[in-house]
């Protein structure tokens, strides 16, 4: 049985029951997940920037800024996963986040069961970042280094 580390979420929609459900489901759904909430991007901008989280789930419309205008925020000064997950399940809004290189689109439901998909996706896309990241290549001794050890 492999440990999976915690992941750390962010997510961000203007409604406080939303945000509130959302909390709940997932971190009641996986043990290994937590959830920070913010209603106003520009806070979720500040929170990113703070607190460096392993992944961004963000609706789409929300006061002062879209999703997708969130996202490229947010990937202008980091390369953190980001979710679009919204009730707009329109084809123009799903392309929009396509287009713009979102690396999810999970669409809100009104059954609970969405939330079990909603983690599956951030479970697989932060796992899928973790394995991708390469790992520091070993340096090889300077040549100093190397005489040293032989001395």
């Amino acid at each position: 049985m492999s440990i999976r580390r915690p992941i750390r979420v962010l997510h961000v929609d203007d409604e406080e029951d939303q945000l509130r459900f959302t909390k709940m489901f997932l971190e009641e759904l996986d043990l290994g997940v937590t959830v920070d909430s913010a209603s106003d991007p520009h806070e979720a901008i500040r929170l990113q920037g703070r607190n460096g989280y392993d992944i961004v789930v963000s609706d789409y419309k929300m006061p002062g800024m879209t999703g997708i205008e969130l996202f490229r925020t947010v990937r202008a000064c980091s390369d953190t996963p980001f979710i679009l997950y919204t009730g707009r399940c329109g084809d123009e809004v799903a392309e929009s986040a396509i287009a713009a290189g979102v690396d999810g689109y999970v669409k809100k439901e009104p059954e609970p069961a969405h939330y079990r998909a909603l983690l599956n996706r951030i479970r697989h896309i932060v796992e899928r970042r973790q394995t991708r990241k390469p790992i520091a290549p070993q340096t090889a001794p300077t040549q100093q280094e190397a005489l040293d050890k032989t001395t």
